[in-house]
């Protein structure tokens, strides 16, 4: 497989900031060191902080909003960019995760790493370049081809 970035579905960066022992967290420490080619756009960004921030008002993560904001922007400033040019909706069940769908299909090849894996095979546009896995299968992926 050639050079593929990735696009981390919020439910990826919930679920690492959740365990330090899952799948999660090591796709997102290696994304922030790195080792993990991935993208990001505005609208994925906002999702992961809205969320975030809803989930610290409520406690239920064990990060306060400023390390929540310091990781966010970690994650910019790790991440490469994606402009979305694309008006095409690939009509997902959920019109929520067309976004992501789109960021991907602009930097494709591109892998959308999320535990919804379900959600993302029903597009009535078939875009090639863009697979989508769990945070497992994109690191036996990874640890195969290093």
């Amino acid at each position: 497989m050639g050079w593929v970035r990735y696009v981390l579905d919020t439910c990826v960066v919930v679920s690492a900031l959740r365990s330090r022992n899952g799948a999660s967290n090591l796709i997102l420490r290696r994304a922030l060191l790195g080792q993990l080619p991935f993208v990001c756009h505005y609208k994925l960004l906002s999702e992961s902080s809205e969320v975030l921030f809803r989930m610290v008002r409520r406690g239920e993560l064990a990060y306060s909003r400023d390390q929540v904001v310091r990781l966010l922007s970690a994650l910019v400033t790790a991440a490469q960019e994606v402009e979305v040019r694309y008006l095409w909706r690939p009509n997902l069940p959920d019109e929520g995760d067309n976004f992501v769908f789109e960021a991907a299909f602009a930097a494709s090849p591109a892998t959308i790493v999320t535990h919804n894996v379900r959600d993302f095979r029903q597009p009535e546009m078939n875009w090639p370049g863009v697979f989508v896995k769990t945070p497992q299968q994109v690191l036996t992926e990874v640890s195969r081809h290093a």
